[in-house]
């Protein structure tokens, strides 16, 4: 056996071994996530515009839309009121005749409320 050979051959083991680390093993299976609980829907309006949405998971998941309808200079979003008395913003829509879409995660305990604010745009 050649000197060259000796090496293209350990090289080549090395790189199977490493493969073999690397790749998962044969019955090895995907983990997948649960899919979202959504139950109860809701729905808020104010002058400057509405939303409508879900409750998600027990409350600690607030998805939905806001919705501008007025040319007013402010920009309409939802507010979500978590149980230790924080807030999660979602994000706004951005002037008459836009909407948005918005999901809020509570980063502890759960949504007690959601409310309309705006700002100015």
């Amino acid at each position: 056996m050649t000197r060259t050979h000796t090496l293209v051959s350990a090289l080549g083991a090395g790189a199977l071994s490493l493969a073999a680390l690397l790749l998962p093993a044969a019955g090895a299976q995907a983990t997948t996530l649960a899919a979202d609980s959504c139950t109860q829907n809701w729905s808020i309006s104010s002058g400057e515009g509405y939303a409508n949405g879900k409750w998600c998971n027990y409350n600690t998941k607030v998805t939905g839309t806001v919705h501008d309808t007025k040319a007013d200079g402010r920009c309409p979003f939802v507010r979500g009121v978590l149980s230790n008395g924080g807030v999660v913003d979602g994000d706004w829509a951005t002037g008459k005749g836009t909407s948005r879409g918005f999901t809020l995660d509570a980063p502890s305990g759960y949504f007690t409320s959601v409310q309309m604010k705006y700002i100015t745009c």
